[in-house]
């Protein structure tokens, strides 16, 4: 009977272990960029791929040279259009379970969850964008706190960038800013609601993207790979309330 109940083990470990090793996330920490211009190098000419020693040897994921990892094209670097080459560095899935920290001045500080998701749109269109949609949940409950959806685009020069937004709280704003070393800092130019939401005084909104990498070498519980997974962080301020959040790539 022990021997049975031994071999079952077994065969349960080997079931985990191929189920883990086959996961796209499992690969996607296998297979990062080494360096942070890789969305640019990858962006601006994808034939680095194939004939640049750098490209080849640090850009693996930008390039699609994972070994069973497909992109989807609407994340495909190489598809990423002259006027989006400087914010490609966006592009993909970006979630964080419980990193989101809100202050209002009627109730506690919170936290939250978070995805967000920017993906290429209206390539065939004379001004292409990246579609952008966001969700946030509690953190606990794992109720719907708020979504949005709209676009992120930039001008013909390259220089200003435009964040059109719709929100589940029947807002509607237009965002502007300019992109600066992978950065961003929006200021709001336009707000309006549906005339029965709440009526909230916002005067001012500053938002900032910012791609970085952590490399926490004096944490052991990190590996190497996870090191190397990019990050943004997201910063939310104005008149009425502040929110920060630092999202984890997660395609």
């Amino acid at each position: 009977m022990s021997s049975i109940i031994f071999v079952l083990l077994i065969l349960i470990s080997y079931i985990n272990l191929l189920v883990n090793s086959s996961s796209p996330y499992t690969k996607l920490k296998k297979c990062q960029d080494k360096d942070m211009s890789c969305y640019l190098q990858v962006a601006e000419d994808p034939t680095r791929c194939e004939k640049e020693d750098f490209v080849i040897k640090n850009c693996l994921k930008s390039c699609q040279k994972c070994d069973g990892l497909i992109i989807p094209p609407e994340y495909d670097l190489k598809k990423v259009p002259p006027n989006l080459k400087r914010i490609a560095f966006l592009i993909g899935k970006w979630r964080s379970d419980f990193g989101g920290k809100a202050d209002f001045p009627t109730i506690p500080r919170f936290t939250y969850g978070e995805e967000i998701d920017f993906r290429l749109a209206n390539l065939n269109s004379t001004h292409p964008s990246l579609n952008y949609t966001a969700f946030a949940w509690e953190q606990y409950e794992e109720i719907e706190l708020h979504s949005e959806t709209g676009y992120l685009t930039m001008d013909s020069n390259g220089t200003t960038v435009a964040l059109t937004t719709v929100m589940s709280n029947g807002f509607a704003t237009v965002e502007e800013g300019i992109e600066n070393g992978n950065a961003i800092e929006f200021r709001l130019k336009r707000i309006g609601r549906v005339n029965f939401s709440r009526d909230l005084p916002v005067r001012r909104v500053s938002i900032f993207l910012i791609l970085f990498k952590l490399f926490l070498l004096d944490d052991e519980n990190m590996d190497a790979d996870e090191r190397n997974i990019p990050r943004i962080y997201f910063s939310n301020v104005n008149s009425y309330s502040s929110y920060d959040i630092t999202y984890q790539y997660n395609l």
